[in-house]
C-alpha cells in the first residue's frame, strides 16, 4: 500500500466520520431558524404575551425549535438511510414530505399552547405556508455542505475498507467488490482483481461497514455475517423455503427477513 492512499484512505475516513453527524447539523440549523423567525420576527403571527396554556412568548418560541430539531435529527439519521434511497427524485420527495411532516407536527403543537382553539383551516394554511419558508435558507445550507463535503468514497467508482485502527486500508472498485463476510468483529473482503478472486481481512463489525456502505444502493444486507454486492449476483435459488444468492462461485444464505429484496 502506498503512502498516497494511505493518506486519502485517512481523509476520507475522517471525512465520513464527520459526514454521519451532519443530520445534527441540520436539526441545530433548522431549530434555531424556527426559533430565531417565531421569537424575533413573530412569525404565524405569534403573540407576545401569555398563551392559554400559561406559557411564554419565549418558552413557545424554544419550544417549537427543539421540536423542529427533535424530528429532524431523527428522520434524518435514522429513517433516511432505509427510505430515501437512490436517485435524486426518491431524495426531492424525502425532504418535501419531511418539511409538510413538520408543518403538522407544529400545528399540533401550536394548537396545545392555545387549547386546540385554533384548529381550523385559517390556522392550518398559515402554518402550511410559513414553515416551508422558514426551512428554506437551512435546507439549502445543509445540502450545499452535504455536497460539498462528501467523502470521494460516496458516489465513486472505488470503494474503500478500512479497519478500526485506521491502519489497514483496502481501496477496491465497486465494480469488483463480490461481498463481505462476518466473523465476531472480523470482516473477509471478496473481491476481484485481475478476473482473479481475492480476499483481505480486516478488523470492524459488519454493522459499523454497513453504514458506510450504506449510500451504494448496489450493497445490501443478505445475512447477519454478509453484505453482498447485487450487481455481481450471478443467480438467486430458492429451495424448500430456504434461499442463496450466487456470486462468482460463491453461494451465500439469505435470511429469511431479507429475501424479498432478492426475490422480487
Amino acid at each position: 500500500m502506498t503512502k498516497e492512499l494511505k493518506i486519502e484512505g485517512s481523509i476520507n475516513f475522517n471525512k465520513r466520520y464527520l459526514f454521519k453527524y451532519f443530520p445534527v447539523v441540520f436539526g441545530i440549523l433548522s431549530g434555531f431558524s424556527v426559533f430565531y423567525f417565531l421569537y424575533f420576527f413573530e412569525a404565524y403571527g405569534i403573540q407576545k404575551g401569555l398563551s392559554y396554556s400559561g406559557h411564554s412568548h419565549l418558552f413557545r418560541s424554544i419550544s417549537f425549535g427543539v421540536l423542529t430539531f427533535t424530528y429532524l435529527t431523527i428522520f434524518e439519521t435514522w429513517l433516511k438511510p432505509k427510505w430515501a434511497k437512490g436517485r435524486w427524485l426518491n431524495q426531492t420527495a424525502w425532504y418535501v414530505g419531511l418539511v409538510m411532516l413538520g408543518s403538522h407536527l407544529i400545528f399540533i403543537l401550536f394548537n396545545y399552547f392555545w387549547n386546540w382553539q385554533e384548529w381550523d383551516l385559517i390556522g392550518y394554511g398559515l402554518i402550511i405556508k410559513e414553515f416551508p419558508l422558514m426551512m428554506v435558507l437551512p435546507l439549502s445550507f445543509y445540502l450545499v455542505l452535504k455536497a460539498i463535503t462528501k467523502p470521494k468514497g460516496i458516489d465513486a467508482d472505488y470503494l474503500l475498507f478500512q479497519s478500526e485502527n485506521g491502519k489497514d486500508l483496502l481501496k477496491v472498485k465497486l465494480s469488483d467488490f463480490m461481498f463481505a463476510n462476518s466473523s465476531d468483529n472480523y470482516i473477509t473482503i471478496f473481491y476481484l482483481s485481475h478476473n482473479q478472486s481475492k480476499q483481505h481481512l480486516i478488523r470492524k463489525p459488519l454493522k459499523v461497514l454497513e453504514k458506510e456502505l450504506k449510500t451504494h444502493i448496489e450493497i445490501e444486507r443478505a445475512h447477519r455475517s454478509y453484505l453482498v454486492n447485487r450487481k455481481n449476483i450471478q443467480a438467486v435459488k430458492q429451495l424448500k423455503g430456504k434461499v442463496h444468492v450466487e456470486i462468482n462461485g460463491h453461494s451465500l444464505p439469505v435470511s429469511k427477513q431479507f429475501q424479498t429484496h432478492f426475490l422480487n
